[in-house]
């Protein structure tokens, strides 16, 4: 029958994994991205991660019958090249279907990594059942995935959902700004630490071991659920921001289910919850009991899974074909 391997390239890691038809992932090799080796250094740790999660699943090269890839930035995914990262340097029109081919010889397919992981999602996590599925994460960055009757919209060969490029307002000023410059897990924690360097009063720089520049999203929310003023201060703005983006598309594409997936999707219910309501409030009316907003159900496997169902697809052996 063979075996899959799916790749996910991202800003801060990488990850190589094996795996059947129907989308599990039989063994995963991961690694943390090294930004100063660029993308040549990526490039190269790619086939030893490859062989190592083929040996942990007791497999042989010659069992692969495809590749997928999801990519952390926009690609041209008719020819498989990268356009750019905005995150590792070096990826500026790469033809990474061509490389690959090249060295594995078999199908390759190149996705955006946001699209692959809203494909898996709507093919078998939160969206299955739903026609039209909005995949949104939020991690380093914040990406987006459109995915209609079960296919990826490409829009015109680049993508169609770059949700964290929209403009919203940026939290306590008039000024606008990119949504992920607001709400990612990197801008929730540069947001924190501006505020701690500027002296204001916080429990977030003891929770992060005395040090201002140790500050995350993370160490936001656990202030948050303190009781810290501004930490709480920093996750309403955070909430409305995303609310914002999310009403927008929502009275735009009129999705079934709205997927939040990555780092700060895993917070609890002092960011679902306003999240929700305040969503509720951007969402054009006649709209508002037509979509469900729902964490994402697959986990940090997310873009190798949709990443080894895109492969198969390639190889001409789709998830349809398991359920027929």
């Amino acid at each position: 029958m063979g075996v899959a391997i799916g790749i996910e390239i991202g800003g801060t890691k990488l990850q190589a994994g094996v795996g059947r038809q129907d989308g599990q992932v039989l063994a995963v090799a991961r690694q943390q991205v090294d930004r100063a080796g660029g993308a040549a250094g990526i490039r190269q740790a790619l086939p030893g991660m490859i062989s190592q999660a083929l040996l942990l699943a007791g497999l042989s090269p010659d069992e692969a019958v495809a590749i997928g890839v999801g990519f952390g930035g926009p690609v041209r995914a008719e020819r498989g090249v990268t356009v750019i990262s905005n995150q590792v340097e070096g990826w500026a029109d790469f033809p990474l279907k061509r490389w690959l081919e090249a060295r594995y010889h078999v199908p390759t397919v190149v996705e955006n990594d946001a699209d692959a992981a809203g494909y898996a999602e709507a093919a078998i996590g939160a969206g299955t059942g739903c026609r039209r599925v909005l995949y949104v994460t939020i991690g380093s960055g914040i990406g987006g995935g459109w995915i209609v009757d079960g296919a990826i919209d490409h829009g015109q060969g680049l993508g169609a959902m770059e949700i964290g490029h929209t403009w919203v307002p940026y939290p306590d000023t008039s000024a606008l700004a990119e949504l992920e410059r607001v709400a990612s897990g990197w801008a929730i924690g540069r947001r924190a630490r501006l505020a701690l360097s500027q002296g204001a009063s916080s429990s977030m720089c003891e929770l992060a071991g005395g040090e201002v520049g140790e500050v995350t999203a993370e160490t936001v929310y656990r202030a948050a659920e303190q009781g810290d003023a501004l930490a709480a201060h920093i996750l309403a703005g955070t909430c409305d921001a995303l609310a914002m983006g999310l009403g927008n598309a929502i009275n735009l594409y009129h999705p079934q289910r709205v997927i939040l997936g990555g780092g700060v999707s895993l917070m609890g219910p002092l960011f679902w919850e306003p999240l929700r309501e305040q969503t509720r409030r951007y969402v054009y009316g006649p709209f508002a009991e037509g979509y469900e907003l729902v964490p994402a159900g697959l986990g940090e496997q997310v873009v190798v899974i949709g990443a080894l169902l895109l492969a198969w697809q390639a190889a001409g052996r789709p998830l349809d074909d398991t359920i027929n």
